[in-house]
């Protein structure tokens, strides 16, 4: 057995050298990161626990500065291979009060989709695009705390705002490793109104692609298309009879009625009114006002604006526009330009108030019609298993033929009761170098001799680790999700006589 020894350092100076080893003061540390359940289209916020001893009051922020946002890894090495299992940012830092007792500290660390899930992202129109593409927008609209902003401008805040020592910062904000999407989605954004949080806007591209979307141990986004589970073959482990622990059901995820939703859209006519002031606005004198115009139809559903032809106002010096019309010194711009809607800036530089009495934008409408249900079931399976049903709301999808495909595929390979395992546990006495290296969307195959689960695949969508007793004590939990590529034909790589096998258009 190799012996493996943890490092647990801290990025003090944010330029992505973790130069503070505090692995000697480290008593326990838990972490764990990705999907919840099978079939699950985006991780959970990837966390992290540690456990320091605090005598001295290292770990104290008010006494020694540590900063929420610094970030913290955490590696092992095994005498060949030094490997991250975890990098993020600290979020809270709890020290234990008083000059009585333990004298502890526990930092608590996350990823960057805690900032997805607050931050609001207003993107342009998004036509006959992929997945991968959209999420990449919406990562670089999202305002996020860089992995190393040392070397780089942050404005205002000192040591950071010296412009001849200083870089600016590149375009992605996050290391990304993205799969190409299968799907090609006709609009994408339409139904997001004024702006939608970033972590929600990729979930539902994400989803409708029936896709992946994950934080690495590196800290780095990734994006699996809805083929990588299909087509990733290669085995990273086996396990047979030599686990710790073994979570095992029989028909679990068993489905046999799914719902799937879709939002059919239709193009409408140039030139058309997407906007138009209802009643006159008051502009004071000297002034400036930002509206965020939000474009709906007749029965307040959520227009998409395809093209933009022209935006026309009319200001008067008095409300109900019997009196002068005034051109100088008024003016409505745009500042930004949604799918759904438009932010403009009012402006009154006369020394007088003015009433905005007219203000029209005219484009291509891009309207969504009334949502679709595509519905496939197995009847046996209701009869004799009881009724188990799903739906699935794909907001991007608006394509009959591609819903039906992504439904008849989920019915197929859950409709049969079967014996799932659904967690793995086990340490590094027994598997030291799979606890340390296996990971996220790795394979790995299972037998279990008392169930009779034999020679079964897997994909590990989550790992929780702990590592305790100064590192000679490291266990690992992994949630798994079946390998669907041995119930179905891949066109080149299957054998077509198998007759346990079916052809799907996936």
């Amino acid at each position: 057995m190799p012996t493996i020894t943890y490092t647990i350092a801290i990025d003090r100076n944010h330029d992505g050298i973790f130069e503070d080893d505090i692995t000697s003061d480290v008593i326990e540390a838990r972490w764990s990161l990705g999907l919840a359940q099978p079939y699950d289209s985006i991780a959970e916020i990837s966390r992290a626990h540690i456990t320091v001893r605090n005598p001295t009051g290292t770990y104290s922020p008010e006494r020694n500065a540590l900063d929420s946002g610094t970030r913290v890894q955490i590696q092992s090495n095994d005498a060949t291979t030094t490997r991250t299992h975890f990098i993020g940012f600290i979020d809270t830092i709890e020290p234990t009060t008083g000059d009585w007792g333990e004298k502890l500290a526990l930092i608590h660390l996350h990823d960057i989709q805690v900032w997805l899930d607050d931050s609001p992202v207003v993107i342009r129109p998004q036509i006959d695009v992929t997945a991968d593409t959209v999420i990449d927008t919406l990562l670089n609209e999202a305002i996020l705390r860089r992995a190393v902003i040392g070397g780089y401008c942050v404005i205002d805040v000192d040591g950071y705002n010296s412009i001849d020592s200083v870089s600016i910062f590149p375009e992605d904000n996050v290391m990304r490793h993205f799969d190409a999407g299968k799907t090609r989605f006709a609009y994408v954004g339409d139904w997001w109104g004024e702006t939608v949080p970033a972590r929600q806007g990729i979930r539902e591209l994400v989803a409708s692609e029936r896709g992946r979307f994950y934080i690495n141990r590196d800290g780095e986004a990734v994006f699996l298309n809805r083929h990588y589970t299909l087509v990733t073959k290669t085995l990273s482990a086996t396990f047979s009879d030599d686990m710790q622990g073994l979570e095992y059901t029989y028909g679990d995820n068993r489905l046999n009625r799914l719902s799937i939703i879709l939002t059919p859209r239709e193009i409408g006519a140039g030139n058309a009114i997407l906007w138009q002031l209802d009643s006159p606005q008051r502009q004071a004198q000297g002034t400036q006002t930002t509206l965020t115009l939000n474009f709906r139809d007749d029965l307040n559903q959520p227009i998409g604006m395809l093209e933009f032809d022209s935006l026309s106002t009319t200001f008067n010096t008095v409300e109900d526009g019997m009196g002068i019309t005034i051109t100088d010194n008024v003016s409505v711009e745009i500042m930004e330009t949604g799918f759904t809607s438009m932010q403009v800036q009012i402006r009154n530089n006369n020394p007088f108030d003015v009433y905005l009495t007219g203000l029209t934008i005219v484009g291509k409408p891009l309207y969504r019609r009334d949502p679709l249900e595509i519905v496939v079931s197995d009847g046996e399976g209701m009869h004799i298993y009881g009724l188990q049903r799903e739906v699935l709301n794909l907001p991007a999808l608006s394509d009959v033929e591609t819903a039906q495909a992504f439904a008849e595929y989920d019915l197929s390979r859950r409709k049969h009761p079967s014996g799932t395992v659904r967690t793995l546990t086990t340490t590094t006495r027994d598997h030291p170098t799979n606890v340390v290296s296996l990971t996220l969307f790795d394979r790995i195959r299972i037998s279990e001799s008392q169930t009779g689960h034999t020679a079964q695949d897997y994909f590990i969508i989550a790992e929780s680790h702990q590592v305790s007793q100064g590192g000679t004590q490291h266990t690992v939990t992994w949630t798994l999700e079946p390998a669907d590529s041995q119930r179905f034909v891949i066109v080149d790589d299957s054998t077509i006589d198998n007759a346990e096998r079916v052809i799907t258009p996936y």
